[in-house]
């Protein structure tokens, strides 16, 4: 029994033999299907190869950008535009002023 570590066999986060097995039969599965012009980016490489490929037609090309824009260029998230805005004043002084004083002194209306 080992002693409190780890003395051999896989590493923490590395696959196991039957996953590499699947893996590299879907990739070769897919070689097949797809022949020799598979593309081996992600998604959105593939949206970006489209829309900028002037043989494409125009439509399609509009399509991958629109597709593609919102992890180019994030929306803007929506505001509240009645939100209220509360401003903190704090004042120190060895004779503070009651509620009203401060009131009447600091608080100007919008």
């Amino acid at each position: 029994m080992a002693s409190g570590f780890k003395t051999g066999g896989r590493k923490k986060g590395s696959r196991n033999k039957k996953t590499v097995l699947l893996q590299e039969k879907g990739r070769e599965a897919l070689a097949e299907v797809l022949g020799a012009n598979a593309f081996e980016g992600d998604a959105h490489s593939l949206l970006i190869a489209i829309y900028r490929d002037m043989s494409h037609p125009i439509e399609l090309r509009l399509e991958a950008a629109k597709a593609a824009i919102r992890f180019e260029k994030p929306a803007l998230a929506a505001l509240d535009a009645r939100g209220t805005i509360e401003n903190v004043h704090y004042g120190i002084s060895d004779q503070p002023l009651t509620e009203d004083e401060w009131a009447e002194r600091y608080v100007t209306e919008h």
